[in-house]
């Protein structure tokens, strides 16, 4: 009977998490193939030596959109700041592809 207890466990812990799923970037041609709604617009205040896919993701991994897509990259080299914008995006095929 114990050998039956450890799967019922496990398979309870398993599915007693909640999935957390941060957006994922996504190129911005790949909104012409599909059906997205866009479901918001961030502008990003980093420092000039961040990384920028690192900057966007940190600041987007709260969300619950699908993906995001970078619009623009800005620098102010007097400020030493880096500016992205980025639009968070939801599918709405939820990966089916429709013909």
């Amino acid at each position: 009977m114990r050998f039956l207890t450890i799967p019922f466990v496990a398979s309870t812990l398993f599915f007693s998490v909640q999935a957390l799923a941060k957006p994922e970037l996504a190129p911005a041609a790949l909104l012409d193939f599909g059906h997205y709604e866009k479901v918001d617009e961030r502008v990003i205040y980093g420092d000039i030596q961040q990384n920028i896919l690192v900057l966007a993701e940190r600041n987007t991994s709260e969300s619950d959109a699908d993906l995001f897509v970078i619009d623009e990259i800005n620098e102010d080299i007097e400020l030493n700041l880096l500016i992205v914008t980025v639009s968070l995006y939801n599918e709405l095929d939820n990966g089916f592809v429709m013909r």
